[in-house]
């Protein structure tokens, strides 16, 4: 596995990839951290995040909610 570490400003709902370039057309996992506490703040662990307002590039070709189905459904 290759992992690749950045920090960047969140100014809007698009977050530059340094030499993306690199990973066009590949699978990654994305994982979004915060060093601040409250941002998860008044969400309990039972309710629902909802990404739906979030644009995704990778996916503007398909629905990414069937794309994911058929990634799951390749594990089982």
């Amino acid at each position: 596995m290759y992992a690749v570490e950045f920090e960047t400003d969140v100014v809007s709902e698009y977050v530059r990839i340094p030499n993306f370039e690199q990973f066009k057309n590949q699978h990654v996992k994305v994982i979004v951290l915060s060093d601040k506490a409250n941002v998860s703040q008044g969400i309990e662990s039972a309710d629902v995040i909802d990404f739906s307002a979030f644009k995704v590039k990778a996916f503007n070709h398909c629905d990414a909610v069937a794309y994911q189905r058929a990634m799951r459904d390749e594990w089982e």
